[in-house]
């Protein structure tokens, strides 16, 4: 049975997007804010770290006004300018 570009068509559009379902570690596995494990992202930019999905964070840029209410699992992420971490904190 000869194959036919109708069949080879598909696969040739399916095969990049294989490459985007590829999963990364994440650069700190705590699932929860953790002050001695997380101190290591301070240095890092923010585009070259990954979390895991579960972990409540925010990233705090300069200037930016954020809210107050205290959540001891939450990450604060705070960023330099450039997206660099300058410090990080629980709550």
């Amino acid at each position: 049975m000869p194959i036919s570009a109708r069949m080879i068509l598909p696969a040739f559009f399916l095969v990049p997007l294989a490459a985007c379902a590829t999963a990364y570690a994440p650069t700190v596995a705590a699932t929860r804010c953790d002050p001695a494990r997380h101190q290591t992202l301070v240095g890092m930019n923010i585009g070259d770290v990954y979390l895991p999905p579960q972990l409540d964070y925010r990233e705090i840029s300069p200037g930016q006004i954020v809210t107050q209410e205290y959540q001891p699992g939450r990450l604060n992420i705070f960023l330099d300018p450039k997206g660099w971490i300058a410090r990080v904190t629980c709550g």
